[in-house]
């Protein structure tokens, strides 16, 4: 059996439209999954993890940390961090918690890969803001050592401690923080930018100031972000497509852009999807063959072929849910787990590895679900 940790709204939270969503789950909910099968039995369920709207786990998997996407943890105007001890047995034990400085955290990931980590950051969407934190021996949090804050339509600044106001329509919104190979990747959809910083070897931050600034087309609202080699992948929430860019020092080069949305003639849905729908999350397979994105909207999982001169599509498979934001590939890969927000489901669905399409194959329930992780051996670089 595999241990599978589901995230989830729980709380109130102010969404990127401005209303405000309370969701229905458990926090955090503890799955096994039977890989032969693809059963799923549920063990427990963490309902003080307040809104555990992403998960991710330590290179030793000894500890996991939760963003708690909230806007005003005990009264300092952002959300919060969790820190969880891992036991042998998947079961978790709460470490700590410390207030990001930042609105609504909802990315988070560890530093340096591949080491036992010394520091964890988080992606602020309405704080417009990274928070990074050192980490004690027992992977609890330590410290928040810095606050980087995006400024509307400009670059970020080196700030501790302080909440932004933005008054300009362009607004930031920072959507992830992920660490691939010691650099610290940095989306933003309001300014349309993907920015690196240099990480040291404990995996702190090198420098407040980004060695590296892309800018995608405007509109685009980069999102998630999947590494292979020398590619990264970035699904645009806004503009409904995946970018491909090519990594080589300190350049990026936009190589494609491709829709997530089928063209015309799909039998998924009958609504204008083009405006209706907005793409989520991105995983690749770990042999870097298949690309999968999530469309929330159009209810669907956008399966590419990763080729040399970029993704071709292979299918548009139905997620078995409404808002499929969250999704994850199996350790052996052979499964691709899908989570519908809006329906409370996890769907599972079979994964054919030579062709990367995708069948499913049992729907369970998990009320407001958005994160899914598996504790595996390797990270396989995954957005949502």
């Amino acid at each position: 059996m595999k241990q599978l940790y589901v995230g989830s709204y729980n709380a109130p939270v102010l969404t990127g439209e401005g209303t405000v969503y309370h969701g229905d789950g458990n926090g955090i909910t503890r799955f096994e999954f039977d890989e032969t099968t693809g059963e799923l039995f549920e063990r427990e369920s963490l309902s003080e993890a307040q809104n555990a709207s992403w998960l991710a786990l330590s290179s030793d998997r000894k500890n996991l940390y939760a963003v708690n996407e909230l806007d005003d943890y005990e009264g300092t105007k952002g959300g919060a961090l969790s820190a969880y001890e891992v036991r042998e047995d998947g079961t978790l034990r709460f470490l700590n918690r410390l207030p990001v400085m930042g609105a609504a955290p909802c990315h988070v990931d560890c530093a340096p890969e591949g080491k036992r980590p010394q520091y964890v950051y988080t992606a602020n969407y309405n704080g417009g803001s990274m928070s990074a934190f050192s980490l004690k021996e027992d992977g609890s949090l330590k410290a928040l050592e810095l606050l980087l804050r995006h400024k509307p339509g400009g670059s970020p600044c080196h700030i501790k401690k302080s909440y932004p106001q933005y008054t300009k329509k362009k607004i930031p919104h920072v959507h992830s923080s992920s660490v691939y190979r010691g650099i610290l990747w940095i989306t933003d959809l309001g300014l349309d930018t993907i920015e690196a910083y240099r990480l040291n070897e404990a995996g702190g931050p090198d420098d407040s100031l980004p060695f590296l600034r892309f800018e995608l087309p405007e509109g685009s609202g980069p999102r998630s972000l999947a590494f292979h080699e020398n590619r990264i992948f970035v699904s645009c929430e806004l503009s409904n497509e995946i970018a491909v860019l090519e990594w080589s020092g300190q350049e990026l080069t936009l190589m494609q852009k491709i829709s997530t949305l089928p063209e015309t003639g799909d039998d998924l849905s009958d609504r204008n999807v083009k405006t209706e729908s907005h793409v989520g999350g991105i995983q690749i397979s770990p042999d870097g063959r298949y690309l999968y994105a999530g469309n929330r909207g159009h209810d669907s999982i956008a399966v590419f072929a990763v080729e040399r001169g970029g993704l071709i599509p292979v299918q548009w498979a139905p997620a078995g849910g409404s808002n499929p934001r969250g999704f994850s590939l199996s350790p052996s890969g052979k499964w691709l787990l899908a989570a519908g927000q809006n329906s409370g489901s996890l769907t599972v669905m079979k994964r054919d590895e030579k062709t990367g399409m995708l069948e499913p194959e049992r729907v369970y329930e998990a009320k407001a679900a958005v994160c899914l992780l598996f504790l595996q051996e390797a990270d396989s670089h995954s957005g949502f």
